[in-house]
């Protein structure tokens, strides 16, 4: 039996099958939408993979991370197939491609930790998944910046900084992981300030605008502005590390970035 086939897949994944396969029931600027925010989710899932791969490999049992990890490729994997099903423009029918041609040694690469978690062994593997994971995310960030672009909607900068700080939480989180376990790569320190950069230019961006007076929202970016701040904390420490905690605060920050990607999504969709 394929144990990929035994993982439920999760909420946001049946959300976007769903609002993909019954269009007569929303309006074509509400699919889309919902498709920037699924891909915004499936960037951030993939830095997701690379944090729990991290974990596995550091011995971190947390949350069950080997389930997780299962987890992640099945909600991938179920939103590609949804979009490529619902999406026959061309070129994002090539993201999809070139995607699928990166995705397949990443998953192949990711899937090593459930046959032998040793974190020596793990090391050539995960230098591999941080060098090459690259690829399937920038195919990702392709799609949403035509879609985007296409599509036009109302506030689609405020939108593209709410799913930058949500796949930047986990990009913080997976690099603090990567340096807990001193993974051989150079350029993890300068991946984790290119997050930083992101995350705080897209708190700016949502600072400066009208949904930033709505009391909800405020409280929600504030609360990611605080988790930020924390983050760059902990990265400086060399000799303490709170990997569990780290994990916490990222997907406290997942959680706010829906629910601000709610607010949004119910005003520019009226």
């Amino acid at each position: 039996m394929n144990i990929l086939k035994i993982v439920k897949l999760t909420i946001p994944t049946i959300i976007l099958i769903i609002s993909l396969s019954s269009t007569s029931q929303a309006s074509e600027l509400r699919k889309s939408i919902n498709t920037v925010l699924a891909i915004g989710g499936q960037m951030t899932n993939m830095r997701h993979l690379l944090e729990t791969y991290a974990l596995i490999a550091t011995s971190v049992s947390y949350k069950a991370p080997e389930k997780r990890l299962l987890k992640g490729i099945l909600e991938y994997e179920g939103a590609i197939d949804s979009i490529e099903k619902n999406y026959k423009d061309k070129a994002i029918q090539d993201n999809i491609k070139n995607g699928k041609k990166a995705w397949k040694p990443v998953k192949k690469a990711l899937l090593t930790a459930l046959k032998n978690n040793d974190s020596k062994r793990m090391r050539k593997e995960g230098l591999f998944i941080h060098a090459n994971i690259r690829s399937v995310i920038i195919e990702l960030a392709n799609m949403k910046k035509y879609i985007l672009d296409k599509d036009k909607p109302k506030d689609r900068d405020e939108l593209n900084a709410i799913i930058e700080i949500d796949a930047s939480s986990q990009r913080l989180s997976a690099h603090y992981m990567m340096k807990m376990w001193k993974l051989e790569d150079p350029t993890i320190e300068e991946h984790w300030n290119k997050g930083v950069e992101i995350y705080t230019n897209s708190i700016i961006t949502l600072k400066a605008s009208h949904y930033y007076k709505d009391a909800k929202f405020k409280k929600l970016l504030d609360n990611t502005e605080r988790n930020l701040r924390y983050f760059k904390m902990v990265f400086t420490f060399d000799d303490k590390f709170v990997p569990v905690v780290v994990q916490e605060r990222a997907s406290t920050v997942c959680k706010d970035a829906d629910a601000m990607g709610e607010i949004l999504l119910d005003e520019i969709s009226k």
